[in-house]
């Protein structure tokens, strides 16, 4: 098999116990089904405590939470598990988190999630740097599954040259929320739906942008993102939702000219910490193209996904500027804290994408 590695894959590292924000707290652990089969005719005192911790609905398999994340996370904020018993008897998300393993079936690529403090590391380091984004490619066996049912290699083979001349506006004069990304979308969208040729990136070009303002930012942000359950499942999130409600939820009714010019001075403050900025959006943007454009592979909505990746990035600025707000700058593992914090609760914008 064909296998595409993104650059900084290599080069991660978990950092265990002095990760600032640990992926054993703030989410389910799902089981596959082969090790749930495992796990239930494990014999001895450790099958029992197995057991125990699992939760089966019928959507999912996972460990149950408790007050603290994944009752096998111990109090040195390590994996109780893989100590005592090795990879061997952990879940395969457990094994595979960060990278993400996407089998195409033509081939396979290899990235990493900007879910876990050291990927957003990673990926600001080569941002700060100027370093590009290649994906090196080699030969060998993989275990993980296809995920895709779509068996047409022309189309797959657009989506990369799409991808490919996305990503070159972006590092040219193109902002990552240009309506030229926008139309392309929805030509693409209805090019798919008529069954005729599809248009190339590259005929597009727009000075426009797609803004969000504050009453899409609302949208947005109260339309799935936040909820009352993140001051237990994030409650570093949880502080920065509840200080945007604090400072721009009764604007939404009483005065939203008003809650426009507060969200604008926010983002002057934000530049005046982070002078890169609209790099840093533009890399970022980049960055999901590489990690969720060929989703489009499977679903054919060009529309929601490049919609998708400009609501995240603007949600990620917003973030970004609520926890800088009382700070004279940030450094590069408080941003990479903030964008693996918000990256968790991110696919859940996609709930508000219709609203828009």
């Amino acid at each position: 098999m064909l296998i595409r590695r993104i650059s900084i894959l290599n080069e991660f590292q978990c950092t265990g116990a002095d990760c600032s924000f640990n992926c054993c707290r703030g989410w389910k652990v799902p089981i596959d089904h082969d090790m749930y089969l495992k796990y239930l005719n494990e014999k001895g005192l450790f099958g029992t405590l197995l057991r125990c911790s699992i939760e089966k609905t019928d959507e999912l398999v996972a460990f149950r939470s408790t007050p603290r994340g994944c009752p096998f996370w111990g109090l040195d904020r390590l994996c109780t598990m893989q100590k005592k018993h090795g990879t061997a008897y952990m879940p395969a998300v457990c094994i595979q988190f960060p990278r993400q393993l996407y089998n195409l079936d033509f081939f396979c690529e290899e990235t990493l999630y900007l879910a876990c403090p050291e990927s957003a590391r990673l990926f600001l380091v080569s941002v700060l740097a100027d370093k590009p984004f290649d994906f090196a490619e080699s030969e060998g066996t993989v275990t993980y599954e296809v995920n895709t049912t779509n068996d047409d290699r022309e189309f797959l083979d657009h989506l990369l040259s799409a991808r490919s001349q996305l990503a070159s506006m972006l590092n040219s004069e193109t902002r990552f929320d240009s309506m030229a990304i926008v139309a392309y979308g929805r030509d693409a969208q209805n090019a798919c739906l008529a069954q005729s040729p599809l248009p190339d990136p590259a005929d597009y070009a727009s000075e426009e942008r797609y803004e969000i303002g504050f009453q899409r930012m609302n949208t947005l942000f109260l339309n799935g993102f936040y909820h009352p359950s993140l001051r237990t499942i994030s409650p570093f999130l949880y502080r920065l939702c509840r200080k945007y409600l604090r400072r721009f939820g009764v604007l939404r009714h009483t005065d939203p000219a008003v809650g426009e010019r507060k969200l604008a001075a926010l983002k002057k403050s934000l530049y005046q910490k982070m002078p890169y900025l609209d790099t840093l959006l533009n890399r970022y943007y980049e960055y999901f193209l590489y990690t969720d454009f060929l989703d489009i592979f499977e679903d054919y909505s060009f529309s929601k996904h490049l919609l998708y990746g400009i609501a995240k990035a603007h949600m990620l600025w917003l973030f970004l500027a609520l926890y800088a707000e009382n700070k004279k700058a940030l450094d590069t593992d408080e941003i990479a804290k903030v964008i693996a914090v918000y990256e968790r609760r991110a696919p859940q914008i996609e709930d508000a994408l219709k609203m828009l």
